[in-house]
């Protein structure tokens, strides 16, 4: 007898992690030859809350309709609060037995022999295997004794000898399979985390998380939100080709931002089911009630939600869900889970380190190339204007009348003009340019300032100009906050190149509209437009149309480009539409004050 029950004990420790719970079909079958019964059953506890059966030991009739059955541990648990304390075993005659008579999956076809002390075939007989914290780990239970009668004391001693044997087998067997659970899920979450953290592009990132989860978990649903500063953000979708959902209903719960917040916050993941949430419900109460609903409404099994983030950062939430036939989430799978966020967030934020310093070394690059191409561009412009000084004053001792004189003089005003408004201009656009030296700003009235340009470019305006100009002014009251004179100077250089590619006798027109909090100026001519590829170089320094005809028209190639800095330092915007030969339309849009 102490050979056998010494076996039993081995039997136990010879299953390693990853051996199918099946082995322990030596411990029932040994269990039945030694304790004189013709039945034994081994059932493991589950996350879903029940007893599912393992292993059948006996009758090979039973073994098929046995294996694989379910009871709800709750069932149990009330049975054996009326159950006779055997020890290891306990014992719940027929006659107070309250569950259905296939409640626990099988009723044997015998019959009692209706002698003192004969076994009722509803009769229930079974060993609760509990681990040290008093969690239900599985049973163990028998039926059909050999000789046809309920154990006697005797009987029972032998019993419970055995089953105490076979209970630190099956615990320990259960210990190993939840351990090798456990390494499972861990190995191929870092595997997960591993091929996310190899890529470098946030999407590439994503849709390798993403992929990996729905095979790790058993996902049929994933659903995933990262957030930006202003709490929205970029989401990325996995679906199962057979289970597809509006899971973006739930952003209008604000699922994904205020309680993806919130469950980082409290450093703990949600668990939803159409009953209600498991885990650390919603704070609103109402937007609870919606995402039970909702759960409920699309035949949901279970949704778990769980927080990303490092450190002290939250950068969003996912959603990992099953369907109605996939089994309720285990610890194990809850805690890595929650591992993952966590994990994710690292991945997460090393990239967007990654980024920010791939963003700041292409920055210096690209302010290093145009750096250079300034310079040269500088160097290019001021070269004719000094080329042309360089000749005309050589020339002035060979002219040879005062005619000549007078044209050499008039070649180097018109040159001294040029060189200075390049300086002038290059001068005003490192100002309006210049990120640590911004200028006091005022309250600018707009109809005023609009009234002063529209005279002095009258006054300016050579008597044979037959441009027309309209000037639409706005409400007296509408202000934006800007340095003195830089509305003046953009409304005077927009008009001004308005006025210089239309041709004669051409209209331009300065209108004006309000909306709540922007203004918007628009000046409109009748001239040589401005092609497609042209306007996407139009406010860059020193370019110049490619138009023949425009190219003719004297021109730094600064002035939009100072326009376009001045106008968004003031938080504002500055677009053009424009046909070749039908015209332009500047727009500069600006906040009220």
């Amino acid at each position: 007898m102490t050979t056998i029950t010494t076996d039993l004990a081995e039997i136990g420790g010879l299953l390693t992690p990853g051996e199918d719970l099946s082995d322990l079909q030596l411990i029932a079958d040994s269990l039945t030859a030694l304790a004189g019964f013709e039945m034994a059953t081994i059932s493991v506890a589950r996350a879903d809350g029940h007893l599912h059966m393992v292993v059948v030991s006996g009758q090979d009739s039973a073994r098929a309709d046995l294996l694989g059955t379910v009871t709800p541990i709750e069932q149990l648990e009330a049975d054996l609060a009326r159950a006779d304390d055997w020890g290891i075993f306990k014992f719940v005659p027929a006659e107070r037995l309250k569950s259905p008579a296939d409640a626990y999956g099988w009723v044997p076809s015998m019959e009692s022999s209706g002698a003192a002390g004969a076994w009722n075939p509803l009769d229930l007989l079974v060993a609760p295997l509990r681990d040290d914290s008093g969690r239900l780990r599985g049973t163990l239970m028998v039926d059909i004794p050999t000789d046809g009668l309920r154990p006697s004391r005797d009987k029972r001693a032998v019993l419970g000898r055995h089953a105490v044997q076979a209970q630190r087998a099956i615990l320990l067997a259960l210990e190993r399979e939840e351990l090798s659970e456990q390494v499972r899920l861990a190995e191929a979450a870092r595997d997960v985390i591993r091929r996310a953290g190899r890529e470098l592009d946030p999407d590439e990132i994503l849709n390798s998380l993403s992929t990996g989860l729905v095979d790790v978990l058993d996902l049929t649903d994933f659903w995933l939100h990262m957030s930006r500063p202003s709490g929205r953000g970029i989401r990325t979708k996995v679906y199962r080709e057979d289970f597809k959902l509006p899971i973006e209903d739930l952003t209008n719960l604000q699922f994904m931002v205020d309680y993806g917040r919130y469950l980082w916050e409290q450093r703990s993941i949600t668990v939803q089911t159409p009953d209600g949430p498991e885990r650390l419900p919603h704070p609103d109460p109402e937007a609870q009630r919606l995402m039970t609903e909702w759960v409920r409404h699309h035949k949901i099994g279970s949704l778990v939600g769980v927080p990303i983030g490092s450190g002290q950062t939250w950068y969003g939430a996912m959603i990992l869900g099953r369907g109605p036939d996939k089994p309720h989430w285990s610890e194990l799978e809850l805690i890595t889970a929650a591992d993952l966020g966590r994990d994710f967030g690292r991945v997460v934020h090393n990239s967007r380190a990654y980024l920010r310093q791939k963003a700041a070394v292409d920055s210096l690059r690209e302010l290093e190339a145009h750096k250079s191409r300034l310079i040269a561009t500088v160097a290019h412009e001021l070269k004719n204007p000094l080329s042309a000084f360089r000749w005309n004053i050589e020339s002035l001792p060979y002219a040879e009348s005062e005619e000549e004189y007078s044209e050499v003089l008039s070649a180097l005003t018109r040159n001294r003009d040029r060189t200075e408004k390049i300086v002038a201009d290059l001068a005003m656009l490192s100002k309006v340019s210049d990120p640590d030296h911004l200028p006091n700003t005022v309250p600018i009235q707009v109809s005023q300032v609009l009234e002063e340009v529209h005279k002095e470019l009258l006054a300016e305006m050579p008597s044979n100009d037959t441009h027309e100009l309209v000037f639409e002014m706005p409400d007296d009251d509408v202000r934006v906050t800007m340095a003195p004179g830089d509305l003046d100077r953009v409304v005077i250089n927009l008009v001004t190149n308005a006025i210089k590619y239309s041709p004669e006798g051409g209209q331009v027109i300065v209108s004006t509209r309000t909306s709540p909090g922007w203004f918007e100026l628009r000046v409109t001519d009748q001239g040589l437009g401005i092609s497609p590829e042209d306007q996407e170089r139009l406010f860059t320094e020193f370019f110049r149309s490619t138009n023949p005809t425009a190219l003719k028209q004297p021109g730094t190639g600064l002035g939009l480009t100072i326009v376009s800095r001045i106008i968004s330092r003031r938080g504002g915007l500055i677009s053009v539409d424009s046909t070749p030969g039908e015209g332009s339309t500047f727009r500069v849009t600006l906040p009220i004050v």
